[in-house]
């Protein structure tokens, strides 16, 4: 992993953009907003589309993000402040790699959290008001627990980025994963609905307490009251709404979840074009199953994972695309091996994608109208396999169990049963919702609300 080097805090003069490629922001332009997230490109590519639609509104935007994410959204054409230390340091300061970082989070956040996330922010809070000041609104994804702070701080509104439907906590439509499996997955009954309000007060109880202690004396030495409600889910700081960056074909909004709540639909996939050597190979054959694990969970899959996914696509009849970041993977003829590619261009060229269930590679494929194998490696993929396969588009089978003989029975299944005309109307109509726009318009609205 390369050290990225430390720059000054931005100076913000109403360019949100790079200068020359958006021009400069109308002098009439309203206050800003902030943006920030932490985590895996799967946070920061939704945020990236919420700062350019807000810019395209006329709109200032302070993006405050990581070292390695400020690379990310220069590549975007737009401005960042650095905040926080880098992929790098964390991994010093805890004597992990990336991929063992990655596997503690989607096993269980709690340790991160307790042990580093939350210790950090007396540093980060500090960083995150500088960059904060003047400004309008704050919003951010669910780890980056200095934003509220920061706003809390302030007197600013909080608008919570909320990329998982799970964390909607809804007895109504509860979640599937770790420590919420105990839940009715439909309740029809009042007995059902009570059941799951248990499940899901036990979920709340499990959360106050892990983290409500430790970030209530951070608190204290931010001279704030002591954390209220439920840590990551309940504020100090005002609310007036929260953004679910997702489709509501893909997760509607239960009744108990319409007030403050708006599914705007999933941002905009990164722009990208696919390499002349790998169309190339694409055309010279017929349609491939497509493999990813994603950004951060290449390796976590075991070391018998790339090796049977190829097996998998070989008892199929079909070529194999592995998109496998650092992690090895066989080769041959009939594989494909590439780093990374833009799943816009690729996906819809694909038999079958077999994936994570991580939610920005579960938007491209239902966008893709491709049939679905999702394989869940920890987190909210869980959860976003059972949504997919409540569509009907994807079969699943945790990664821990995965393996050819296993798998190629229900994907053969689910290729045979596959209504590929209902697959691709629903893929149209979540490709034309704009997440990013529409939170940028509801953004907007709060900020016109503050003036």
């Amino acid at each position: 992993m390369d050290e990225h080097q430390r720059t000054p805090p931005l100076q913000w003069s109403g360019v949100s953009r790079l200068p020359g490629l958006e021009g400069r922001i109308p002098d009439r332009a309203r206050r800003a907003i902030v943006l920030t997230t932490l985590g895996s490109l799967g946070d920061l590519y939704p945020v990236l589309s919420i700062a350019r639609a807000l810019t395209d509104r006329g709109i200032e935007v302070r993006l405050a993000l990581s070292p390695e994410d400020c690379d990310m959204a220069r590549r975007w054409g737009l401005l960042a402040t650095p905040i926080g230390p880098s992929q790098a340091e964390i991994c010093d300061r805890l004597g992990l790699t990336r991929d063992e970082i990655a596997a503690a989070v989607l096993r269980d956040p709690t340790p991160l959290l307790r042990n580093v996330a939350i210790p950090m922010l007396p540093e980060l809070v500090p960083e995150m008001e500088e960059v904060c000041r003047g400004t309008a609104c704050v919003a951010a994804t669910s780890f980056a627990l200095f934003a509220p702070l920061a706003a809390e701080r302030l007197g600013l509104p909080f608008v919570p980025l909320v990329l998982q439907p799970m964390l909607m906590f809804s007895p109504l439509d509860p979640p599937r994963g770790r420590g919420v499996g105990l839940s009715v997955p439909q309740p029809r009954t009042g007995a059902a609905r009570l059941w799951n309000r248990g499940v899901m007060g036990a979920a709340r109880g499990i959360l106050r307490l892990a983290h409500k202690r430790p970030l209530s004396r951070v608190r204290a030495g931010l001279d704030l009251l002591p954390q209220p409600g439920t840590p990551l889910l309940d504020h100090g700081a005002r609310v007036p709404l929260r953004l679910g960056l997702w489709s509501p074909r893909f997760a509607p909004l239960p009744a108990d979840r319409r007030d403050e709540w708006r599914a705007v639909g999933f941002p905009p996939a990164p722009e990208g074009e696919l390499t002349p050597e790998a169309q190339s190979w694409l055309d010279a054959g017929p349609p491939p199953l497509i493999i990813t694990l994603g950004s951060i969970a290449q390796s976590l899959g075991g070391s018998e994972f790339w090796p049977e996914a190829v097996k998998l696509a070989r008892a199929l009849g079909v070529r194999a695309v592995l998109l496998h970041g650092k992690a090895e993977v066989p080769s041959g003829p009939d594989i494909l091996a590439l780093p990374y590619a833009a799943h816009a261009p690729l996906f819809p060229q694909a038999a079958a994608i077999l994936h994570h269930g991580g939610i920005g590679t579960s938007a491209e494929a239902l966008r893709a109208a491709r049939p679905q194998m999702v394989v869940p490696v920890g987190g909210d993929q869980p959860d976003n396999a059972a949504r997919l396969e409540r569509l009907g588009v994807a079969v699943t089978l945790p990664v821990r169990r995965f393996a050819a003989d296993r798998a190629i029975a229900p994907l053969r299944a689910l290729l045979d049963r596959f209504d590929y005309a209902a697959a691709g109307e629903l893929g149209r109509a979540i490709a034309e919702e704009d997440g990013a726009r529409q939170a940028a318009f509801l953004l907007a609205n709060v900020v016109d609300g503050v003036r």
